[in-house]
């Protein structure tokens, strides 16, 4: 069940809206009592629950059962294409542009089941190859889902009627080059970056707004000032919902080491009490 409360940055009143903070629960039953340094991270972290793990599995075989079901409007959409299929109720131009719609849409929502399971339950990076194939998995198969299309409707037929055959071409490519742009991955989490996370931050909760990329340590952080809500959980949760980077402002101020793309390095292993007891007085403010 979520929990939620109020809070009002009394910092910067002017800029500052009241926003409410929902709990999120963590997926953990247990944190370990001691903590290693963060150094040892990759070795020492908790490993990724069995509920998270099930939940990722459910996640890529939706992924991929989307990702076949954008295939098949592929093909469906060359039939089309060459006169094979006919619905009496729309033109075949309607028909060909329906059919790769729908595919771009297979393919987008399947890319974004497939990174949740991700960030779920990440792969090790020590392979780069493989760490950046896994977790584009949606721009190959979107790929896969428009190029043959393509080079059917460009090189192929020769005998397609000009106007169609510029539509579909204009459509696809359209649709290709949106269904890489949001099927990538650009901020992927790798199975030691979230082990560090876990090791240095402990139970520290952490604060994340709905679209945002980035994990918060202090829920009146600046960069959360025009939020209207703002959840909270631990670092795993975070993660897990798509904020897989550490917001640099909250870094530099709890003396945290950061790499560029806002991976945990280094730093307090866990945060210490003190530092939470300030976080907890700040949220702890009456309900207006």
């Amino acid at each position: 069940m979520a929990e939620k409360k109020v809070t009002e940055n009394e910092a910067t009143p002017k800029k500052a809206v009241k926003k409410t903070i929902t709990k999120v629960d963590s997926a953990k039953a247990t944190t370990p009592a001691e903590k290693p340094a963060a150094k040892t991270a990759a070795k020492a972290a908790t490993p990724v629950t069995a509920a998270d793990k099930s939940s990722a599995k459910t996640k890529r075989i939706l992924a991929v059962i989307f990702w076949v079901l954008a295939i098949v409007c592929e093909v469906l959409a060359v039939l089309v294409f060459i006169g094979k299929i006919d619905l009496k109720f729309m033109s075949q131009m309607a028909q060909l542009i329906a059919f790769l719609v729908l595919d771009f849409i297979l393919v987008v929502v399947g890319a974004q089941f497939w990174k949740q399971a991700n960030h779920m339950d990440p792969v090790s990076e020590q392979n780069q190859v493989k760490f950046w194939l896994w977790n584009n998995m949606g721009v190959i198969v979107c790929c896969f889902a428009f190029i043959p299309f393509l080079i059917y409707v460009l090189f192929i037929d020769k005998n397609a009627d000009p106007k169609m055959k510029k539509v579909a071409s204009i459509v696809a490519a359209v649709a290709l080059l949106l269904g890489i742009g949001i099927s990538y991955d650009w901020n992927p989490v790798s199975e030691e970056g979230k082990a560090q996370a876990e090791v240095t931050l402990g139970d520290t909760s952490v604060y994340w707004t709905q679209f945002g990329s980035v994990y918060h340590l202090d829920p009146d952080c600046q960069h959360l000032n025009r939020s209207s809500e703002v959840f909270e959980g631990d670092v795993a949760t975070a993660i897990g919902t798509g904020k897989t980077r550490l917001c640099k402002t909250c870094a530099k101020n709890f003396n945290i080491e950061i790499a560029d793309n806002g991976a945990i390095l280094s730093g307090t292993a866990p945060i210490t009490e003190a530092v939470e007891e300030i976080v907890e007085d700040i949220t702890e403010e009456p309900a207006a």
